[in-house]
Formats: C-alpha cells, sequence, structure tokens
C-alpha cells in the first residue's frame, strides 16, 4: 500500500506492492509508477522508515525482484557497474547522483549521462545501463532500490574509472575500487 492523503506509508505493505508490481505483464513499467507514488512525500517516507544501522540493506528478494534501502555517505562514490536488469531508484534524503558510462567492445567505458536526485526523484535504468553514484550532499543519500530480478546471484561487472578495465563484481574488487574512487 501506497502512502495517501488518509493512510502513511508502511513498508511492508509497499514491500508486497513491489513484489505484485514486479509480476505484473509490464514489471518496470509497474514498478515505476508505484515507486512515483511512493515518493511523492518524501519526507513522510522518511520520517515512516526506520533506521537502517547498515548502508547497504537487502528489504526482500526472489527471483522477480530485488528491494533494497540504500545509503551513500557524503562524499562517497560508487564504482561504475551494471546490474543486468532493470532497476528504479527513489531518493528521499539528500543527493545521489548517478554518473552513465558506455562500454566499447573491449569493455572500456565513456561517460554518457548524468543525472542529479533530489529527495522525491525517481528514474529508471535498462538492463544494459552502467553506472557510478555519488553522494553530493552533506547529508547522506537514502533511497531505495528496486531491481527486477535477484541481483546477489547474478553475474555483474565492476570498472576501473580511472583505467576503465572491466572485472567481475566481487565483494573485493568492490571494496579496492570504492576505497580508492572516494579517497580521492
Amino acid at each position: 500500500m501506497v502512502s495517501t492523503d488518509t493512510e502513511p506509508f508502511n513498508l511492508d505493505d509497499s514491500i508486497e506492492s513491489l513484489k505484485e508490481a514486479a509480476l505484473s505483464s509490464e514489471p518496470a513499467i509497474a514498478v515505476r509508477r508505484l515507486m512515483d507514488a511512493i515518493f511523492t512525500d518524501p519526507e513522510a517516507l522518511a520520517a515512516a522508515l526506520p533506521t537502517f544501522e547498515d548502508d547497504d540493506v537487502v528489504l526482500y528478494e526472489d527471483n522477480t525482484v530485488s528491494i533494497w534501502h540504500c545509503r551513500f555517505q557524503p562524499n562517497q562514490a560508487v564504482p561504475p557497474h551494471d546490474h543486468q536488469m532493470s532497476a528504479v531508484i527513489g531518493v528521499y534524503a539528500g543527493t545521489e547522483v548517478n554518473v552513465f558510462f558506455k562500454a566499447d567492445s573491449g569493455g572500456r567505458i565513456e561517460q554518457s549521462g548524468r543525472v542529479e536526485m533530489m529527495p522525491g526523484n525517481v528514474t529508471s535504468i535498462g538492463p544494459s545501463a552502467i553506472h557510478a553514484v555519488e553522494c553530493t550532499s552533506a547529508e547522506p543519500s537514502c533511497g531505495l532500490h528496486v531491481y527486477l530480478g535477484r541481483l546477489t546471484t547474478v553475474d555483474r561487472t565492476l570498472f576501473d574509472i580511472k583505467t576503465g578495465e572491466s572485472m567481475p563484481f566481487t565483494q573485493g574488487a568492490y571494496q579496492r575500487l570504492l576505497e580508492r574512487q572516494t579517497a580521492s
């Protein structure tokens, strides 16, 4: 259930609604519509959500949908990566910048676009998208990221922004690139 004038946002109900939307005949469109509705009042959404201890929290995941709460710390820069599935991202606090890239046939990347997301903004990305994420606000950027598939088990790719090199997405490679990119 999405927040309305008479009914406040409820995380469990919203997760159930997102799961149903992911099962629809046009899941990317259905999830985007629902996320647009969820993020119409980012302050109410922020007030209704619990305080999460970790920056990345998997709220729900099955073969059709992965629903994450993501918090990016100020000046944190997440290395370019892909998801191999469509995603819808909504921000309710802070500023999240998504920098998009194109990969050439050799797997090297070059920047192709940029989207700055403020509280209440929602964006959709396609299954072949490559993006990096950065928090540019003085406070953490917080949002919900909904992926149309089981994100934790798919083979993904990371990209070194300095060299353009591509590599398998492993936790070790991610941490190395995250530390190096955030330090620069």
